[in-house]
């Protein structure tokens, strides 16, 4: 993995719904494995749910790296 960058993100937030409905786009780039391993991890984190997961696209002059996109959300718990 050591190639491989998150290397854009930024948060988005929802006026309509003050206090939730956070969403950060991300932007990976990286060899397919390492990007589905991230992805992975990041559904394994209590108050993260990815909401939307791209296609894999190629890089231009490489047929070893790729990017994808993903919007993610904070989820809030109640101790129920």
């Amino acid at each position: 993995m050591r190639n491989t960058a998150l290397s854009a993100a930024h948060m988005v937030r929802n006026p309509v719904s003050p206090g939730g409905d956070d969403m950060v786009k991300v932007r990976l780039q990286g060899t397919k494995e390492d990007m589905e391993w991230l992805e992975e991890q990041l559904e394994q984190i209590p108050n993260v749910k990815i909401t939307e997961s791209s296609e894999t696209f190629s890089n231009k002059g490489t047929n070893k790296y790729f990017r994808k996109y993903l919007e993610v959300e904070m989820t809030l718990t109640t101790n129920e």
